[in-house]
């Protein structure tokens, strides 16, 4: 095998309780602001590098991933298909894992907004590189060539309670996703009605939920998250906007780790500082311990 374990393959073996977030690399070449990041955000288990997001230019996923490695975090490289066809997509997995990488978080990625120069690859969607990351992991590349070493890998999977159904989420865990990160939740009930449905065709198997929360920090936070796609209960905006959006996001908290297919969660900073997320993170552990 090939390239270091991954310490969240070995926590998620054990069954652990992970607490992730989230790492936006900068506009700037600037690989301070990157270790500053990663300082603000240890309260994590490993941090998300996300892939251009909003189809913006900037610090590439891949060099903030080796950059926020050196700064002592274990990071799961996001990887996109917007922006590079089967042949890129897998010579970049590659070069992670050289790095030191050992999870990746597979996604379609955000639509090119008119306004920004540039065309979608269109080679392959998410679960089309959640296979080709677990082939890698296998030894094949698709090319159909075979590595003299299989390389160590730790593969996700993505899923919005509001757009994934519960086949399409099987369909990637059946082609090998490890542990799967939802969209933002902010509606408990719809969260539940959803892993209803994931219960019903056994979707998950053993594979564990990381759904994400936040700390709503005003109505405007509110709307932002749900422009995202998350769900958001009745009374969630007015609650955040009247100062109580940590109270909000403790009783989300409470009631997602209830769950048993729940052995983590994906603490972000939407509107609110890091220290708001810092004190989720620390909730969520205390309410998972029991």
């Amino acid at each position: 095998m090939t390239a270091a374990a991954s310490g969240l393959a070995a926590r998620l073996a054990a069954r652990e309780f992970l607490v992730t977030s989230e790492l936006v690399p900068p506009r700037d070449a600037d690989a301070a602001a990157i270790e500053r990041s990663v300082d603000q955000l240890s309260f994590a288990d490993a941090l998300n590098i996300t892939d251009l997001p909003r189809a913006r230019p900037r610090v590439s996923a891949l060099a903030a991933a080796a950059i926020a490695i050196r700064a002592g975090a274990e990071p799961i490289l996001q990887m996109t298909t917007r922006d590079r066809n089967r042949i890129a997509l897998a010579s970049d997995a590659l070069g992670a894992i050289a790095l030191g990488v050992g999870a990746v978080l597979p996604l379609g990625g955000d639509p090119i907004p008119e306004e920004v120069p540039g065309k979608a690859a269109g080679d392959l969607d998410a679960g089309g590189l959640v296979q080709l990351l677990v082939d890698l992991s296998n030894g094949l590349l698709p090319d159909g060539a075979r590595l003299e070493q299989a390389p160590r890998l730790l593969v996700g999977a993505a899923a919005s309670p509001k757009f994934t159904p519960a086949a399409s989420l099987a369909a990637k865990i059946a082609a090998g996703a490890s542990f799967v990160q939802t969209q933002v939740v902010l509606d408990a009930d719809a969260f539940g009605g959803w892993v209803d449905d994931l219960r019903e065709i056994d979707a998950l198997g053993e594979v564990p939920l990381l759904p994400s929360v936040v700390v709503p920090a005003s109505a405007r936070s509110v709307e932002l998250v749900g422009g995202f796609g998350a769900q958001v209960a009745p009374g969630v905006a007015e609650r955040a906007e009247a100062g109580e959006g940590e109270a909000v996001a403790r009783e989300i908290v409470t009631r997602l780790v209830a769950m048993p297919e729940v052995r983590g969660v994906h603490v972000l900073s939407i509107g609110s500082d890091s220290s708001a997320a810092a004190r989720l993170a620390a909730f969520a552990r205390e309410a998972a311990a029991g």
